[in-house]
């Protein structure tokens, strides 16, 4: 089975890296996926 990848948006702001880790930890303890959280880009500078 391949690397389920979760992301946000492109230049994602503190929220959208928290869901990522959030929903990438419930698809590895919950469905038993080998999920990775990942972000696309740099952090906006709000971050």
């Amino acid at each position: 089975m391949s690397k389920f990848l979760v992301f946000g948006h492109q230049n994602p702001d503190t929220d959208a890296i928290a869901s990522s880790f959030g929903w990438a930890h419930l698809e590895r303890e919950v469905f038993g996926r080998d999920a990775e959280a990942v972000a696309l880009g740099t952090p906006n500078e709000e971050t």
